[in-house]
């Protein structure tokens, strides 16, 4: 099955951040999902920040592992998933901050806001991870010296 399935990005560093980030996001959804609080809006939004990235994160990672990536030259994944996380880090932290002010000390609720903050810093160790993967992609130049600002935003490519 080596000619359908890709499972080396499942191995990788961003591999085992996505699965770990969508594990822990469906985890903080049951929590909110499972009490009668999730009407109130902090929690409605943050359910649905949970939800939304989490079906995202799933869909990278088929997309993934099914080898879309190394067939399409087109997009530039690595900086796809740098946006991805990007904007999981900014919407999953602000559900989190605002959901950990709300939680009224009802155990599972505070649960739920703390799944919400490790999957903010899993966000952002893979950002971390994908700048530098696209740093190291570029070829190496001379920097500094010449005006040449395409060496500069060629991560942008």
């Amino acid at each position: 099955m080596m000619g359908i399935l890709f499972l080396e990005y499942l191995r990788s560093k961003q591999g085992i951040l996505k699965l770990a980030q969508l594990v822990i996001l469906l985890v903080a959804f049951a929590c909110v999902r499972s009490t009668w609080y999730n009407s109130l809006y902090a929690y409605g939004f943050f359910e649905g920040v949970t939800l939304g990235y989490s079906i995202t994160v799933a869909v990278f990672l088929i997309l993934t592992v099914f080898g879309v990536p190394k067939r399409t030259s087109f997009v530039n994944w690595k900086i796809a998933e740098f946006v991805l996380d990007t904007l999981g880090f900014i919407f999953i932290s602000t559900g989190s901050i605002v959901a950990a002010v709300k939680t009224y000390d009802i155990p599972i609720l505070v649960a739920a806001s703390v799944c919400g903050l490790l999957a903010s810093y899993l966000s952002v160790v893979s950002v971390i991870l994908s700048f530098v993967a696209a740093r190291s992609s570029q070829p190496e130049g001379k920097l500094g010296s010449e005006r040449d600002f395409s060496v500069y935003f060629s991560i942008f490519r």
